[in-house]
């Protein structure tokens, strides 16, 4: 008899072998059997992190969108401030503030001022939610680029101004100033019960 045979014919000894090969095959079915549903679990634990970052990322954009939109809304409150009126209670105070603001812009770009003066706006129509429109005309003499900061200071600045009309003539020199003569517009705010 084989060193096996003598193993096998002892009852012990086979049980061994029979429990040992038992065992085995379970294992190896159980493996067989548990490996595709330990995948699916974690694909499953996968998606389910994924929708919780999508969910936090949403979360995060509502709150933004909710800000931007209270944001949004308080700028919105701000458009049409006091700021953007020019100050004065009749409409004759107006259009002295306008031409004296002409003047102290054009005195800050380092322009010459040659004179203000008020315009009919008989073209012009008057501003929203019954806003009266004051026109004011401005002569002077200055470079291009005193030019240029002079618009940019009239159009980006407080209150809030328009150029309506602009006629520009160069000197008969080269470097000789350029004779300007710029329309201007602001808005006036209607003061209940104050004099117009």
């Amino acid at each position: 008899m084989n060193p096996l045979e003598r193993r096998l014919a002892d009852p012990v000894a086979a049980r061994r072998l029979y429990l040992g090969i038992s065992a085995g095959l379970g294992l190896l079915f159980l493996l067989l059997l548990v490996w595709p549903l330990a995948d699916l679990l974690l694909e499953q634990r996968a998606a389910i992190q994924a929708a919780e970052l999508q969910r936090q990322a949403q979360g995060t954009l509502a709150g933004r969108v909710e800000k931007l939109l209270a944001e949004q809304a308080a700028l919105a409150t701000l458009d049409g401030l006091p700021a953007d009126y020019l100050p004065g209670d009749s409409p004759d105070l107006a259009a002295a503030n306008l031409q004296a603001l002409l003047g102290q812009r054009l005195a800050a770009v380092g322009g010459r001022l040659i004179g203000t003066g008020l315009v009919e706006p008989a073209d012009l129509p008057e501003g929203a939610g019954g806003d009266q429109r004051i026109t004011a005309r401005l002569d002077a003499a200055l470079s291009h680029a005193q030019l240029r900061d002079l618009l940019l200071g009239l159009e980006g600045g407080q209150p809030r101004l328009i150029v309506v009309g602009m006629r520009l003539a160069a000197g008969g020199e080269a470097g000789a100033p350029l004779s300007l003569t710029l329309t201007v517009s602001g808005l006036r705010k209607p003061v209940p019960g104050g004099a117009e």
